[in-house]
């Protein structure tokens, strides 16, 4: 039997956002001062799409991270006029374009998963 809990939409939003945040998100640390700035901690989904385009077309970042920035922006752009259960998959897909576009980043910025208050 499967035990773990599935992420909610709201929770997959919140992920993707935390790796965008101006504060501490690792995406806007790796790109560092002259990249984009990121968003703030209650952007909406529209903003979150709108800084990982920004993102994806930096160039100070390694290629490989910004063509999964790419396909994050394109899933979660999707997202946004998609009925509920098409949502979840699109945001499903553009976090797991973001997992992967940290690990492309050589994990070089820390990551930390909100649900998991285990993690550092």
């Amino acid at each position: 039997m499967n035990t773990e809990k599935r992420l909610t939409i709201s929770e997959l939003v919140d992920e993707i956002r935390s790796s965008l945040t101006v504060t501490d998100g690792w995406v806007p640390a790796l790109s560092g001062p002259a990249g984009p700035t990121g968003v703030l901690k209650d952007a909406p989904l529209s903003e979150i799409v709108r800084s990982l385009g920004e993102f994806a077309a930096t160039p100070a970042l390694p290629s490989a991270v910004t063509k999964l920035l790419r396909r994050a922006a394109e899933s979660a752009a999707a997202a946004l006029p998609a009925d509920q259960e098409a949502a979840y998959g699109r945001l499903g897909a553009a976090y797991a374009y973001v997992l992967q576009a940290h690990r492309a980043a050589g994990g070089e910025t820390s990551i930390c998963l909100k649900s998991d208050e285990s993690m550092p």
